[in-house]
């Protein structure tokens, strides 16, 4: 059976990532003008600080141990249950121990959270939880099993939605905060405190001692990487929400949630194409993983460009009026995004190598940049600059893990060249698209042009390299 670039198998678990995903983001995407409406802008502000924290806790109290699992699979395939449920077990003590401390000392942190003592400690649950998700959605994504990460995640979205559009309407009507937050924490609980007792007791509930300290290893050092990443994608958030308003920051997060939509193309086709890198790493097939990062990145393009020319009509029908000023570094959040993703392109090979460390350093540098920027320009360039200031700090991210990659781990698997060559591309397509906010008209032509030249550039690809056969197993 021949088996190529373009297999069935990878086209049919592909097309199933990304389904689950836009179905799980859609009923995100569908809240943003509920939300945006239920609540006020200094509310919907505090709402996204506290899932700022909430993510930041996720990390934490699971140690990071989300990005083990893949990896930890491979390595461990004999006992692969055995070692799922050793690394689970131990993220609970860890984690009790964390709320502990955090509530013996809560009294020195309070104004550190700007939250109290009940708040934090949902926050906290809430975290746990997610982390219990996510952990299981990335064994599902492993295996190619997207039908059962799609329904499970699917229903916590659903939950958290429906819970707390009533709860708003009816018990917190007067304190909408709360309604959100009891709203979006419940369902998620409650759905991982089964999918919990489902991977303790296919484990037989056995916590291993070789098995925790490979995750430790392994997950720890990243606990970095990722805080950084978090600090990435959310200091200027919280920057802004303490150093202008909860108003502006509540326009900000909105304009830079809907920025962020082809996150969903890149969380998808990352699911089918971390493991399948894994693989071909582990079999050196260098000039495979060269031919479908090219493709792979002009796929990304084509979806870049085509959320770049409607973002501003988006933003106008899912936000109220109110948000509307946040429109123009709608185009220059998208383009972050696109060098994030680019970014992966480097990172999970690192993450293969097991360069954790190196990668925490590239991060930290990054998110570095991101706080200062923000300290020193966000009062006087107002909310907005916080998007240049991402932009800035993805850019550096991005080079550090590319000299990492080719000069530290010296692994010749991607062609800089192109990558190079296709951002700057997309960063003149930015530029063109943003000169004409106001036309609708001007910035669909432009649109068309560009995924003309994306689709001509991929035509030459084939037309030059042709669709040879490799093995995708």
């Amino acid at each position: 059976m021949e088996k190529n670039i373009l297999s069935n198998k990878i086209l049919k678990t592909g097309s199933l990532s990304l389904l689950g995903t836009i179905l799980v983001k859609a009923v995100n995407l569908i809240s943003i003008p509920v939300f945006s409406r239920l609540l006020t802008t200094s509310e919907y502000g505090q709402v996204d600080v506290f899932m700022t924290y909430v993510n930041i806790f996720m990390i934490i109290m699971g140690l990071d141990f989300i990005g083990v699992v893949g990896k930890g699979r491979l390595d461990h395939e004999r006992d692969a249950d055995e070692f799922i449920t050793s690394s689970l077990l131990f993220t609970t003590i860890f984690s009790v121990g964390v709320v502990i401390v955090i509530n013996i000392v809560f009294p020195l942190i309070q104004v550190a959270f700007g939250m109290d003592r009940l708040t934090v400690n949902i926050m906290l649950l809430y975290s746990y939880a997610m982390f219990i998700i996510s952990f299981r959605a990335a064994e599902y994504n492993f295996y190619y099993e997207y039908k059962k990460n799609m329904v499970m995640s699917l229903s916590v979205a659903l939950g958290n939605f429906a819970l707390s559009i009533i709860l708003i309407e009816t018990v917190f009507k007067g304190q909408k905060f709360w309604g959100r937050i009891i709203g979006a924490m419940l369902p998620t609980v409650v759905i991982a405190f089964f999918v919990y007792l489902y991977l303790a007791r296919r484990g037989h509930w056995q916590m291993k001692k070789d098995h925790v300290r490979y995750s430790l290893e392994f997950g720890v050092p990243l606990i970095p990487h990722n805080l950084s990443h978090m600090v990435l994608s959310s200091a200027d958030k919280v920057m802004i929400n303490s150093m202008i308003s909860a108003s502006a920051s509540g326009i900000y997060s909105l304009v830079y949630t809907l920025g962020m939509m082809i996150q969903v193309m890149m969380e998808a086709m990352n699911n089918v194409f971390g493991p399948w890198l894994f693989r071909q790493l582990k079999k050196e097939e260098n000039a495979a993983i060269r031919y479908v990062q090219k493709y792979y990145l002009l796929m990304y393009c084509v979806v870049t460009i085509a959320v770049m020319a409607i973002s501003p009509e988006i933003i106008k029908i899912v936000g109220a009026k109110e948000y509307w000023e946040g429109i123009p570094m709608v185009m220059w959040v998208v383009y972050a995004t696109f060098i994030n993703f680019t970014y992966t392109l480097y990172v999970n090979v690192e993450f293969f190598y097991k360069k954790t460390m190196l990668i925490s350093t590239g991060t930290i540098m990054a998110a570095l940049v991101n706080i200062l920027l923000n300290g020193l320009f966000l009062k006087q360039f107002g909310y907005q600059f916080g998007a240049i200031s991402t932009l800035i700090s993805y850019l550096a991210l991005l080079i550090f893990h590319m000299i990492i990659v080719n000069f530290v781990i010296k692994k010749n698997v991607t062609d800089n060249v192109f990558v190079i060559a296709i951002a700057l591309l997309v960063l003149g397509m930015t530029f063109a698209l943003h000169s004409c906010l106001d036309s609708l008209i001007h910035r669909l032509f432009i649109g068309i042009v560009c995924e003309g030249i994306i689709t001509v550039i991929a035509l030459g690809l084939y037309k030059k390299h042709g669709n040879p056969n490799f093995n995708l197993e």
